[in-house]
């Protein structure tokens, strides 16, 4: 079975990680890994973003714009200063949010405006800065699914977030590179984050350990076995995956991400930025466009965004559960739960405009650098199949 996804990093790249790690353990340490000016490492995006708010020193009861859709954590870090989130539907073909939604929202308790970049694309962030600054709202960006090597955030905005956490683009298995423009924000955001204690090595190598398991898990023979073994023992597949690759797992996270990363973690990190191939992601865009060739635009999320990446490929589907056992069958490991996105505010009724944005009919497409032309033009026209006959998708789209 060819599995949903590889962890974006070499075996080669985990043996440097392992050597970091015990060379730090050994006293081995060279001097401290220096970034930009401007760039602060962090454990997390989640870290990123608790340091942020912490510096800013809000109001309880001040308003946040927030992208609707987000993980968890990101809602419940927000949760914890007490301030109110007001949330922007994304449009789900261009990803996007409308500066109509932003303009509309703002109130005199209204200062910071969150944007999310979802699935791999970088909306367009023009106009939304615009109406931000005019209005003075502090502006940050979670770039967390959208990094590229290239894109470093709008110059306007205060704070641009970027993850390298274990499923992510050009992973160092955790940690985070914060962008901060404003020099009064940085200063206090360092002061903070060096109050925070050091991680211990010992979980960052617990980390390539769990890495170089993925990567065993996910070739070809070893992933159909344990998919093999899960329903021979009735046990959920989905869940079995998703326990390796979760980053915070469990409750309590604010004192999860309240570290600082190690040594081997920042080194690590360096070396990922500093040499990241982009070839990697033009590639990625490749078979994303062969995976969709002809398939109708409306079962495609994100089809009208010019900058699309695509970290992951989620489509369309009326039925998900019986379009992921057909691709399953044909030895592609679809899945509904390759993302622990939640929409915020979801009550279960239908979506108050036809573009809006919403996660429980979404199939993400298995994402293997490594399959053949055969297998990619296999799993096109298996998508071209049963879309097709999908006679419900149709309602679903007018709803």
């Amino acid at each position: 079975m060819i599995a949903r996804g590889r962890l974006d990093i070499r075996f080669t790249e985990l043996f440097k990680c392992a050597l970091y790690c015990i060379g730090s353990a050994c006293g081995f340490k060279k001097e401290q890994p220096r970034f930009p000016e401007g760039q602060l490492p962090c454990l997390s995006v989640r870290t990123g973003l608790h340091l942020v708010l912490e510096a800013l020193n809000l109001e309880p009861g001040d308003e946040i714009l927030v992208a609707d859709i987000n993980i968890p954590d990101m809602f419940a870090i927000i949760a914890a200063y007490h301030l109110k989130v007001v949330p922007l539907t994304i449009d789900k073909n261009t990803l996007g949010i409308s500066a109509g939604q932003i303009g509309a929202a703002i109130t005199p308790k209204t200062k910071l405006l969150l944007i999310t970049h979802l699935f791999g694309a970088i909306m367009d962030t023009e106009a939304l800065l615009n109406i931000a600054k005019l209005n003075n709202l502090t502006v940050i960006e979670d770039c967390a699914q959208a990094y590229d090597g290239i894109y470093k955030g709008d110059l306007k905005s205060d704070v641009v977030l970027f993850s390298f956490g274990l499923i992510k683009t050009n992973t160092a298995l955790s940690g985070a590179i914060l962008h901060i423009r404003n020099e009064q924000l940085l200063a206090a955001v360092k002061i903070l984050n060096n109050r925070l204690p050091v991680q211990k090595g010992d979980r960052y190598f617990k980390k390539i350990i769990n890495a170089t398991l993925i990567n065993i898990l996910v070739a070809r023979w070893p992933f159909t076995i344990a998919y093999w073994l899960c329903k021979q023992f009735g046990k959920d597949f989905d869940t079995l995956i998703t326990g390796f690759t979760r980053g915070f797992p469990g409750e309590d996270v604010m004192e999860k991400i309240k570290y600082r990363p190690c040594y081997a973690n920042l080194c690590m990190l360096q070396h990922r930025v500093s040499d990241f191939d982009q070839s990697r992601i033009h590639k990625r865009k490749l078979l994303a466009n062969e995976l969709l060739l002809n398939v109708d635009s409306r079962n495609i999320i994100g089809a009208a965004n010019l900058r699309h990446t695509h970290w992951v490929i989620p489509i369309v589907a009326a039925n998900p559960s019986l379009l992921i056992d057909k691709l399953r069958e044909k030895g592609f490991d679809a899945t509904s739960k390759a993302s622990s996105l939640v929409k915020i505010g979801f009550t279960g009724l239908p979506p108050k405009t036809s573009n809006e944005l919403i996660l429980q009919n979404l199939v993400y497409l298995p994402m293997d650098m490594k399959m053949s032309k055969k297998e990619v033009k296999q799993l096109n026209q298996l998508l071209l199949d049963n879309l097709l006959k999908d006679e419900g998708f149709s309602k679903s789209d007018q709803t």
